[in-house]
This record gives structure tokens, C-alpha cells and sequence, in this order.
């Protein structure tokens, strides 16, 4: 047999440890990649299945109505098949307005409110959700026999009526156009803290003239809340916009990937929605 030089041998021998250790890398990755995917997916899995939103509202008529520890309501309806939708858990806990805010802009837990209007304030301190419904717009409530106030009237014309005194809750935003009415033409005001039924009630006792109230609140309370209706007269404003969009606004807390998913399921509902007209 021919002699083999040491030169091929020192050739073969390289070749053969290359080989080995090519081998020895892809036998690692195949075994390592699926291990990584595996617990990738399991961590997210885990985010989920435990990220626990709290969602806050306050009782009012007809967008929040307490019933058996949740929520229903022309606003909290859409709230809840969102996260549903978004397979996000979720529960809900009845709390005072103006807290709510204080909650969410101390970032004290994971957690969003229900159906507040966006502002520059609002937006410095929390994370909007896309507007999960549109409020069809504002009206005045005054009492029946008030002639300043026609059933039809100009919201300029009204604020500058020095003979009319606006019912003003206190901290709360009645979205950009009356606002910034209020601030320009500086109607005279009474400001109250009171619920809205309360308000009705200060109307009729002649402590103010009218108040301000989306149109769905109006209807509801003058059928269901208690007092008589026809002490009442609904005024309508020719130069009042569209009603206000409504958000969830939630803490800083709250990861980016629910928000994405949250957001994913109110665009998807309101699609279906339109698709269905």
C-alpha cells in the first residue's frame, strides 16, 4: 500500500474536526431554538392570563349602572366586550369620580377609568384607549316656565343673558366648545358637587336655571328620575357640535401591549358595528 504523507494526514485531520464542529453547532441550535421559543410564548401566555385590570366608574345614568358587582350601560357595554374581545381579565370597581383621576395620575395600580373625555391635562398623566363611544350632544335642562330659555336657542346668546345663572359641577370638563365658552363669555355660576338627580332638584327650588347634560342623560333622568317631567323643558342648542368622544384613560402601569390589544378590539367591535347598519 502507498505510503500515506504526514501532510494529507494533517489535511484530513482538519477537515474532519471543521466538520465535527459545524455539526456540534446545528445539533445546539436545533435543540436551544425551540427551548427559546417555547419560553417566549409561555411568558406571554402568563401576561395574558394575570394582567388584571381594574376598571373604574361611577354610578350615572345611562352610561354606568351598577348591577351585581359589575357595570352596564351605553358606555360600560362597549367597555366590557372590549376586553373580553381582547381576552384581557378585567374587573370592575365603583369609585368616586374625582378619585378616579387622582388614581390614575398617581399611577398607583393597574388600572383604567371608564369614559373620560380626553384634555392636554389628562393626556400629560395617562394612556388613552381609541374613543370607545360618542355622546350625542349636549342640551340644557330648565324648568318649564322659564322664558329666558327657548326650546331652541344659542348657547352664545344664553351665556351672555346676565339674568341666567348656569348649575357648573365642579372638576368636571363638558368637552372643549362649552368650556371654552365658559371661560371666554363668563356666564354667572353656581357650582355644585351634586349628582344629577341633585340637580334637578336645585333647578326646581330656584337655586339656578339650567344646567348642562348629554342627551341620553336628559331623556333617561326626566323619564326615570323621580321628578315630575313636565317641570322640565329640554333646550337644544343650533350651534352646539357633535357630543364628546369617550376614553378609557388608565395609569402608566398599564403595558403597551395591553393598550395594543385593547386597541385592536375597539377598532374590531366598532367595524362590526358599521358593518352591521
Amino acid at each position: 500500500m502507498p505510503k500515506i504523507s504526514q501532510e494529507k494526514i494533517i489535511i484530513a485531520g482538519c477537515i474532519a474536526a471543521i466538520l465535527f464542529t459545524l455539526f456540534i453547532k446545528s445539533s445546539l441550535h436545533k435543540s436551544t431554538e425551540p427551548q427559546l421559543y417555547q419560553t417566549s410564548s409561555l411568558i406571554a401566555a402568563k401576561q395574558q392570563y394575570t394582567e388584571d385590570i381594574t376598571v373604574y366608574f361611577h354610578e350615572r345614568r345611562p352610561f354606568y349602572v351598577s348591577h351585581n358587582n359589575e357595570a352596564r350601560g351605553v358606555v360600560a357595554n362597549p367597555i366590557s366586550q372590549a376586553f373580553t374581545s381582547a381576552d384581557i381579565p378585567f374587573h370592575w370597581q365603583e369609585t368616586p369620580a374625582k378619585r378616579q383621576l387622582d388614581i390614575i395620575r398617581d399611577n398607583i395600580d393597574t388600572s383604567c377609568a371608564a369614559g373620560w373625555f380626553k384634555t392636554p391635562e389628562r393626556e400629560t398623566f395617562g394612556q388613552y384607549s381609541l374613543p370607545i363611544y360618542q355622546d350625542k350632544p349636549f342640551v340644557a335642562i330648565t324648568r318649564a316656565d322659564n322664558i329666558l330659555l327657548g326650546a331652541s336657542d344659542n348657547l352664545d346668546r344664553v351665556f351672555k343673558e346676565r339674568r341666567l345663572q348656569v348649575l357648573i359641577k365642579s372638576g368636571y370638563s363638558y368637552g372643549p366648545y362649552i368650556d371654552d365658552r365658559l371661560l371666554q363669555l363668563k356666564p354667572r355660576q353656581v357650582v355644585t358637587t351634586v349628582d344629577n338627580q341633585s340637580l334637578l332638584r336645585m333647578i326646581k327650588a330656584y337655586r339656578a336655571d339650567y344646567c348642562f347634560m348629554t342627551e341620553e342623560e336628559a331623556q333617561d333622568l326626566l323619564l326615570f328620575g323621580g321628578e315630575n317631567g313636565s317641570d322640565f323643558k329640554t333646550v337644544y342648542f343650533v350651534d352646539m357640535p357633535q357630543g364628546n368622544k369617550r376614553y378609557l384613560i388608565c395609569s402608566k402601569l398599564v403595558d403597551k401591549g395591553i393598550m395594543k390589544r385593547l386597541n385592536q378590539a375597539i377598532r374590531h367591535l366598532q367595524g362590526k358595528e358599521e358593518r352591521s347598519k
